[in-house]
C-alpha cells in the first residue's frame, strides 16, 4: 500500500491490512495548486463506516507537532475535497521494544505491536488541529499542541474506522 519510506508508514500499512481497512496511498510526486500555492499531499485515504478520511501521517516519539505547511496544506485539501473526504492528522507514536512509553502510555490510541516496538495511532481532526496549534519554532515554521488539550481532542484510529482493535 504505502511506498513504506519509513518505519511509521510500514507499520501503519501493516495495521490497515490486518484490520481489513480499505485504503489508498497518495502519489507524492504530483502536487495540486490552490490559489497559486502548491499543497503538500496527504499520505493515505481510508474508508470508515460513514466517511472517507484523508490522513497525513505524523511519526513521533512523544511530542505532537506539525509544520505550518502541513496545516495549511490540509486546509487546502479540505477545500479541494469538498466534503467527499475529511482531512485529519494521524499521529503515530513509536516506542521501541526496549524503552518505556512515558506519557504516551495513557494516550487514547489504537495500539499496534511489532517486534521492533509499539505504535500508538491517534487521530486529530483538522478543526481540532487548527484550534489547538500553537507556535513551536518560528525558524522551522512548526506548530505544537499542549499535551492535555491534545489528549482530550484525539481519537483512537480503530474507533474512527470502526475496525477491530489489532494487537
Amino acid at each position: 500500500m504505502f511506498g513504506a519510506k519509513n518505519h511509521y508508514e510500514h507499520a501503519l500499512s501493516g495495521w490497515l491490512i490486518e484490520a481489513g481497512v480499505r485504503a489508498l496511498s497518495v502519489e507524492q510526486a504530483r502536487r495540486p495548486v490552490l490559489h497559486g500555492v502548491t499543497l503538500k499531499n496527504f499520505d493515505v485515504m481510508v474508508e470508515g463506516p460513514d466517511q472517507v478520511l484523508a490522513l497525513e501521517l505524523k511519526g513521533r516519539r512523544d511530542r505532537p507537532w506539525v509544520s505550518r505547511t502541513d496545516l495549511f496544506s490540509m486546509m487546502g485539501w479540505q477545500t479541494l475535497l469538498r466534503g467527499k473526504a475529511e482531512p485529519a492528522f494521524l499521529f503515530s507514536f513509536y516506542t521501541p521494544s526496549h524503552a518505556l512509553p512515558g506519557r504516551v502510555a495513557d494516550l487514547p490510541c489504537t495500539r499496534h505491536e511489532t517486534p521492533a516496538g509499539v505504535y500508538r495511532y491517534s487521530l486529530l481532526r483538522l478543526a481540532d488541529a487548527q484550534r489547538l496549534a500553537k507556535p513551536r519554532s518560528a525558524g522551522w515554521a512548526t506548530l505544537d499542541f499542549e499535551w492535555g488539550a491534545f489528549v482530550r481532542a484525539v481519537q483512537p484510529l480503530h474507533e474512527v474506522l470502526a475496525a477491530p482493535i489489532a494487537g
